[in-house]
């Protein structure tokens, strides 16, 4: 029995990376420029700009040139790395700190260039001005970047909530025009378990059929499950898909107890498992190999063998590409997908959530 998936991929704007177009880099060039001349001028403790326009010129350009760039990294790495909602105090001790080393840095090179090189010494009082100064304008230049980037995610979160509400909508639509009425339908399976009493076997399939439904019912208007619970169901399935292929499909789980309290997006490792299916062969020839366990305690992996079918439907991917934008939604975290030694990987980021 196959997970309802929604039919229109949904697909969430990427964040725009800050200086990713020619009018930021026309900025930036002419910004360096202009604060490069200023400070020249306005400094008057620069003492070394008394050794020429030009050789002052070149190294304040390279200073400018300097804070400007490894600003915008640090920056853009940072909200990168940490949500600007989620994690607002990692990002600003992140980003503080790394502002402040980086300042020092490029003065401590500076005036060790402009005195051992160009043997023209620096006072304390030109030292301090100039470290200052650069602070100045290292704050001015992050504080454009930094509101840049909160904007965009911002804008980013807003549209991804109203995928995610739209995709919802349809999820419920297309469950309620195809759902059957789930009492005719238990009741029919526990008559039809009655009858196949006997056989083991026929019953566990029964069961497992009837597990995976209510399953579905009890978790469409979840955004999180158990990993525990998902794990159940996700064995239930390989038990109905290896009643099928018997030893042509082969699934491990190594699980151990200590992950169940994690949270995962109802269905997800279901439909992992589904696509396996979905997209290799599965013959004596060519036994379909899945492995399902975690990985530095930071993500639950499935992991097939590939062995593609020549002629297969064609994919849309919709199923993987609503796992990720879930796990976006809810984590801020990727999901890892990689192929690599003849397997196809994909990687779902651990998180807790109360439920």
């Amino acid at each position: 029995m196959k997970a309802v998936e929604n039919k229109e991929v949904i697909y969430l704007p990427k964040m725009k990376s800050v200086g990713s177009n020619w009018k930021e880099y026309s900025i930036r060039f002419f910004g360096i420029i202009i604060i490069s001349l200023l400070s020249i001028f306005i400094d008057s403790s620069n003492n070394y700009a008394e050794s020429g326009f030009v050789r002052a010129f070149l190294v304040s350009l390279v200073r400018t040139a300097l804070i400007w760039n490894g600003s915008m990294l640090i920056i853009k790495y940072s909200t990168q790395r940490y949500s600007v909602f989620k994690e607002t105090a990692k990002l600003v001790t992140f980003q503080v700190v790394g502002l402040v080393v980086f300042v020092l840095l490029v003065e401590l090179g500076e005036i060790f260039f402009v005195e051992s090189i160009m043997k023209i010494p620096v006072t304390y009082e030109a030292k301090t001005t100039l470290i200052v100064g650069t602070f100045l304008i290292t704050l001015m230049i992050s504080s454009i970047y930094a509101s840049t980037a909160f904007f965009i995610q911002w804008k980013e979160n807003m549209l991804r909530s109203q995928a995610l509400e739209k995709a919802n909508l349809e999820a419920r639509y297309d469950a309620l025009r195809n759902q059957v009425n789930p009492h005719f339908l238990f009741n029919s399976l526990n008559t039809l378990l009655m009858l196949v009493n006997d056989n083991p076997v026929a019953s566990r399939y029964v069961e497992s059929i009837s597990e995976i439904m209510r399953y579905m019912l009890q978790s469409r208007d979840k955004e999180v499950v158990l990993l525990r619970d998902e794990l159940k169901i996700a064995r239930d399935y390989v038990f109905i898909q290896k009643s099928r292929f018997g030893d042509k499909l082969v699934v491990g789980f190594d699980i151990p107890e200590r992950y169940y309290h994690y949270a995962v997006p109802p269905l997800a490792v279901q439909m992992l498992l589904e696509n396996t299916i979905k997209h290799n062969v599965v013959s004596k020839e060519n036994p379909l190999t899945v492995s399902v366990y975690v990985h530095e305690n930071s993500y639950i992996v499935v992991e097939n063998t590939i062995k593609a079918k020549i002629n297969k439907d064609t994919s849309t991917s919709v199923g993987l590409e609503n796992i990720k934008n879930r796990y976006l939604y809810l984590t801020s975290k990727n999901v890892v997908v990689k192929q690599e030694n003849g397997k196809f990987i994909v990687m779902l980021p651990l998180f807790e959530r109360s439920i």
